[in-house]
C-alpha cells in the first residue's frame, strides 16, 4: 500500500502549472461521424461530467476543461476522465492502440479516472454501435476480471465475478475514512455513508492508496493506483446519477486533489 507522501513525490509533472482536464467524449476522432460509445455501470454522461466540473472550478486559474476524442489523449492534460464505466472508445481493437495511449499518459505522470468499475470492454466507435469485452484468456469457459487486459497491465484486483461466491453487485456497503485518509485527501465523507459497491479494489491489488474504505477494510471503493509516474483514480462504485452519493464522493476527491496539488483554485 502506498503512502500519500509518496503520491506527492511521484506526481510532480504538472506541479507548477494549473491543471488541464480532459473528459473523453466517447468518440475516437469525431462524435459527428461515429457511433456513440455505450456507457456501462454508470448513468453519468460526459456532458454531465463537464457541467459539474466547470461548476466546481469556476476560477479562471483552472487552465481548461475539455471534452476530447480518444485521439487527443496526450501529456498536455493533468487529468483525463473516462465517463463510460466498464467501456471506452478503442481505435484498434486488435492492437489496443487507445488502451496503450492511456497507459502512456498515466506512466508519464497523468491522473486517469476510471468510473463505475474498470474498463473491461472496448468499442471501436467508427465501426460498431456496441462494445465487446476483452480478456487475455478464459478459464474453463469463465471470463475472470483478473484475466482482463486492465488487470494484467495495472494489477487491480476487484470485488465481484469471483467463482464460488454468491455475492452480486452492485452491493450496498458502509464506507468510512480513517485519520490518515482524511489527512491525505481531506474529509470526503460526512456522517454515516453507504455506497453501491461495484468492482471495488481489494487488498490483493498492488501499489494502491485508499481514499475511502468499506467497513472492516474488506474493500476500497475509491483508491489511487500507481502506474509509472502517474496514477489511476479507481472508482469501484455504481454511479447512478449526478445526485448520487457515489458521484459526489468521486467529484469531491477530484476537487480535493486539484486544490491540494495545484493550489486552491
Amino acid at each position: 500500500m502506498l503512502s500519500k507522501t509518496l503520491f506527492k513525490k511521484i506526481w510532480r509533472k504538472h506541479k507548477n502549472i494549473y491543471p488541464k482536464i480532459g473528459i473523453l467524449n466517447g468518440s475516437i476522432y469525431s462524435p459527428l461521424r461515429e457511433y456513440k460509445c455505450r456507457r456501462s455501470w454508470t448513468h453519468v454522461t460526459a456532458s454531465m461530467w463537464y457541467k459539474e466540473l466547470t461548476r466546481i472550478f469556476k476560477n479562471k486559474k483552472l487552465k481548461k476543461i475539455r471534452l476530447i476524442p480518444a485521439s487527443e489523449i496526450n501529456d498536455s492534460f493533468s487529468i483525463i476522465i473516462n465517463p463510460f464505466g466498464d467501456n471506452f472508445p478503442e481505435e484498434d481493437i486488435k492492437l489496443h492502440k487507445t488502451f496503450y495511449s492511456i497507459c502512456a499518459f498515466i506512466k508519464n505522470g497523468g491522473l486517469f479516472v476510471c468510473t463505475g468499475g474498470s474498463f473491461w470492454a472496448h468499442q471501436n466507435t467508427i465501426a460498431s454501435e456496441s462494445e465487446e469485452v476483452v480478456f487475455i484468456k478464459t478459464r474453463d469457459g469463465l471470463q475472470l476480471l483478473k484475466d482482463s487486459l486492465f488487470f494484467k497491465e495495472f494489477g487491480v484486483e476487484t470485488t465481484g465475478n469471483i467463482p464460488g461466491t454468491e455475492i452480486e453487485e452492485p452491493l450496498q456497503v458502509s464506507v468510512y475514512q480513517n485519520d490518515n485518509d482524511i489527512s491525505s485527501f481531506g474529509k470526503i465523507i460526512d456522517g454515516n455513508i453507504r455506497v453501491k459497491r461495484f468492482r471495488a479494489t481489494t487488498s490483493r491489488s498492488s501499489d494502491y492508496i485508499p481514499i475511502i474504505r468499506e467497513l472492516n477494510d474488506e474493500s476500497f471503493p475509491l483508491v489511487l493506483i500507481r502506474y509509472g509516474d502517474g496514477f489511476i483514480i479507481h472508482a469501484g462504485m455504481h454511479l447512478t446519477s449526478v445526485q448520487s452519493t457515489e458521484f459526489k464522493l468521486l467529484v469531491k476527491t477530484i476537487e480535493n486533489l486539484v486544490n491540494s496539488n495545484f493550489g486552491r483554485l
